[in-house]
């Protein structure tokens, strides 16, 4: 694949909504010549993907091969990129050491999942390293529906460690019928000082952040919608007439167009 095709490619893939990125790359696999697996890959581990029910990130790459570590269920896997599923599996013994809340953790953010992402729903936890009670958490939530043209994806990346929790959320929603409207919305997180020392309280933790996060998003469309949007419509045409919307909208110009289908 030449440089100019690779990048052009790589762009495309990088401005993919993540629900849509298969589409977007059996599409590109039918224009170009080459594989386009390494482009795919690149965007998976910058961006953390959600692949079969799990999520592959560059956080959870094993660095002795070309697999990822499954932290949570103690596995290795390679993933076929063109058909978007995790294949060659095995057992793995992660050579890190897990903090003791880790296993409740995992129970809590299931039932989290459970109760508050009604559709597709994947996490996993990254131990630190030894020696260390840190732990990262990434969630992602997806509903894909394209035969109704939309797709949506929430997800939410913590780093806990003692008394502190940071991360960044991120929204990503495209609604493509008959034109594209998108809605990228990113939030830092910060919580210094916070008592993160058991998994309820991580749990209750990143609960309070993604709610703080759904308002403030709700508030937004509340101020678009009342504000922005009002303001940029005219109370009253040119004519400071107001427009009679019934049987006589065939007296205006566009209406006659309209009618007469020109």
């Amino acid at each position: 694949m030449s440089i100019k095709l690779n990048e052009l490619v790589d762009s495309l893939i990088e401005t993919a909504p993540p629900a849509e990125l298969k589409h977007v790359s059996l599409s590109l696999s039918a224009l170009t010549p080459s594989s386009i697996d390494d482009n795919i890959e690149k965007y998976a581990q910058e961006h953390a993907v959600i692949v079969g029910d799990t999520i592959v990130s560059k956080y959870n790459k094993d660095p002795q091969s070309s697999k990822y570590i499954d932290y949570v269920n103690k596995k290795l896997f390679n993933v076929d990129w063109a058909a978007g599923r995790v294949i060659d599996v095995e057992p793995y013994v992660p050579g890190v050491s897990y903090p003791a809340v880790y296993e409740d953790l995992v129970l809590k953010l299931t039932a989290y999942g459970e109760d508050y992402y009604p559709s597709t729903y994947a996490f996993t936890i990254i131990p630190s390293g030894d020696n260390d009670d840190g732990l990262r958490v990434i969630i992602i939530g997806q509903r894909a529906n394209h035969d109704n043209f939309y797709t949506g994806q929430w997800k939410s990346n913590y780093v806990i460690s003692d008394l502190s929790a940071s991360g960044e959320i991120n929204l990503d929603i495209h609604y493509f019928e008959d034109g594209n409207v998108r809605l990228k919305f990113t939030e830092e997180i910060s919580g210094a000082g916070v008592d993160v020392s058991s998994a309820l309280k991580i749990v209750n933790f990143i609960n309070d952040q993604e709610n703080l996060v759904i308002i403030k998003i709700v508030d937004q469309f509340n101020a678009l919608n009342q504000q922005s949007f009002k303001n940029l419509r005219r109370l009253l045409p040119v004519t400071r007439s107001k427009i009679n919307w019934g049987s006589a909208i065939g007296n205006y110009r566009l209406g006659s167009d309209v009618v007469n289908k020109k």
